[in-house]
């Protein structure tokens, strides 16, 4: 049996790195960046109207012109025009090039229009630059605009298609096996009977994958039958990624799994966790490097070993670099009675003050998925700390990936 921090050592000095691969932008969202992305011109290319109105000179109007005879329109896409008279004014487009011979954009709402001139009315006060995006101020051709290591949401799909990166290169999503193991558990399209249950697990796993990014995955059953299970996980090894199992790994009779895994050739890294929920939890390397994961077969411990390490360990291995870490306050005294590392699920609410409570959600026990839909996550409590008081601040880990 390891300790928590022994777990997290194990996990980070046997890390894979996933392959990578040059895809169209269309394609890379959700995506883990594998290269920086630099700017190859100026951001913004040129001085740009913020707004629309009239470009003027700003020197004529600090020295006493309202009335501007209108000399054309500047479109947006439109090459700059030049303003012939510093007394003049040019219509102007909200992202259109600043005209040369104007420094500064008067909104349209500050303007009436007399026949072809302009007039500005008396409360507006005008300055150089003002309603102009400088050419240059959001970044300088060659600036790096995204690292490598950022995961590829909507600002970052944004910011690569604006410097012409129609294709990306990025980290390839690992394909991954999802395997329940238990003759209780059927399929949820299928008839139930009393004494059996539905397969949630391997579902809840499947989302918890998708939500994160990890979308080549298949879900897989195999029953408590040591056979069937050696020659599932024989295929199901030799094809996929990365494997996680659902069940089988704790001390019963019928939990086949470590001494399966171990005889088609997985190193067991560490077998059991000083932690609850999730103790009996698993870790091994195939042959061939393949990470596979036994998860405890309650759901909630399930859920919490697939969080806290099986989650870490695919984003470490796609090349995502890690937020910073989470932490929260308790919003009430908290009797941990073990001595192993505890994980607690919370429901999270902001204070005024900008802090972050956690409010404990009691399993009844680890069986007890619904009452994780009550709560944002779960804290970790420490090893050997029996009583926390109120306002304490823990580690919290996010059912949705924060980092």
């Amino acid at each position: 049996m390891v300790t928590v921090p022994q777990a997290d050592s194990i996990l980070q000095k046997n890390s894979v790195s996933c392959p990578s691969l040059r895809v169209p932008l269309s394609a890379a969202t959700g995506c883990v960046l594998r290269e920086h992305v630099v700017a190859d011109r100026d951001l913004p290319p040129f001085d740009r109207a913020t707004m629309d109105g009239i470009a003027v000179n700003s020197a004529s109007f600090l020295k006493g012109v309202r009335q501007f005879p209108v000399e054309g329109l500047q479109k947006a896409g439109a090459p700059a025009l030049s303003l012939k008279s510093r007394n003049a004014c040019l219509e102007i487009a909200t992202g259109a090039v600043l005209p040369k011979g104007c420094d500064c954009v008067i909104p349209v709402e500050y303007v009436e229009m007399d026949g072809r001139a302009a007039k500005v009315r008396d409360e507006f006060k005008a300055r150089p630059m003002f309603n102009v995006h400088r050419k240059g101020s959001d970044a300088r051709k060659g600036d790096i605009l995204l690292r490598a290591g950022c995961r590829l949401s909507a600002a970052q799909i944004a910011v690569a298609a604006a410097v012409g990166k129609s294709r990306i290169l990025v980290s390839k999503t690992p394909e991954v096996a999802v395997v329940g193991t238990g003759d209780e558990l059927v399929e949820i399209n299928r008839p139930v009977k009393p004494f059996q249950i539905r397969r949630s697990n391997t579902c809840a796993l499947a989302a918890g994958l998708a939500l994160s990014g990890y979308t080549r995955v298949k879900r897989f059953h195999i029953r408590d039958d040591q056979k069937r299970l050696r020659a599932g996980l024989k295929k199901i090894l030799a094809k996929y990624d990365v494997v996680i199992l659902s069940g089988g790994v704790s001390m019963g009779k019928l939990d086949f799994v470590p001494r399966v895994l171990k005889q088609l050739g997985v190193t067991v890294l560490f077998h059991k966790i000083r932690q609850r929920p999730g103790g009996p939890l698993l870790f091994g390397k195939t042959s061939d490097g393949k990470p596979v994961f036994g998860l405890p077969g309650n759901p909630v411990s399930t859920q919490i070993c697939f969080y806290r390490y099986v989650l870490p360990y695919l984003n470490r291995a796609n090349g995502l670099v890690p937020g910073a870490a989470w932490y929260v306050a308790l919003s009430e005294p908290v009797t941990v009675k073990t001595a192993s590392t505890h994980f607690l699920p919370v429901t999270i609410t902001s204070a005024k003050d900008g802090r972050l409570n956690a409010a404990p959600v009691f399993p009844r026990n680890s069986g007890d998925f619904v009452s994780l839909t009550k709560s944002d996550g779960f804290i970790e409590l420490p090893t050997e700390t029996f009583r926390l008081p109120k306002r304490s601040v823990q580690r919290f880990y996010g059912w949705v990936n924060i980092s």
